[in-house]
């Protein structure tokens, strides 16, 4: 309890020397973070390790996690057309990279803005700092005091958010090479499941 309360002085201390924009630094993050999660939870892919045992005729029907189920309803609206199969599964397949490439893009924008708002936070301290050192001995040691406080602080929370930020972006990368390759394993199975005719004249 006596840490939790020590954490709880401790971040309220941090909060106020600060300053404003630690506001902004806040929003940030909570905003970095909620995308993060939304994109990881649209990457979830379920799928068993036994597809190869799924009758032909249930196939279409399987359900899998996350936008699977709906990935494979699309693409195999259509049970007679391979082509068409095919092609639906390739519009998938550029749309998911391309909105996850944007996606990620705007993810780094954000974690990379995170120690420059930190920066500018240092600036400000650090203005305030020289504006202290010209006043009366009565004000100056608390001006420089917070000015300091304040430009150490803002960089301090700006790297926080970045660096779990930006080891975050690289799993999420790694978990879209997963995503694109979980598409190309259904349309595989998929296609051997429902064209198995079709598959060995071509």
């Amino acid at each position: 309890m006596d840490l939790l309360i020590d954490f709880y002085q401790q971040a309220l201390f941090v909060w106020d020397k600060g300053g404003y924009l630690m506001i902004v630094l806040l929003g940030l993050s909570m905003y970095l973070y909620f995308l993060s999660i939304e994109l990881w939870l649209r990457m979830k892919s379920v799928i068993p390790k036994s597809l190869q045992s799924i009758p032909r005729e249930r196939w279409a029907a399987f359900e899998g996690g996350g936008r699977v189920d709906r990935i494979m309803h699309h693409c195999l609206a259509n049970h007679k057309d391979l082509s068409e199969t095919r092609k639906r599964f390739e519009q998938i397949r550029q749309s998911e990279a391309s909105y996850l490439n944007r996606r990620l893009r705007f993810l780094l924008v954000l974690a990379s803005a995170a120690p420059l708002i930190g920066l500018l936070g240092t600036v400000a301290g650090m203005l305030r700092t020289f504006a202290g050192l010209s006043m009366e001995d009565g004000y100056k040691m608390d001006l420089v005091a917070n000015g300091i406080s304040q430009a150490l602080v803002t960089t301090q929370a700006g790297l926080l958010i970045a660096i779990p930020a930006l080891a975050f972006l690289h799993l999420l990368n790694r978990r879209k090479k997963d995503w694109l390759r979980c598409i190309n394993r259904i349309e595989s199975i998929s296609i051997r499941q429902i064209f198995p005719n079709q598959i060995k004249t071509t």
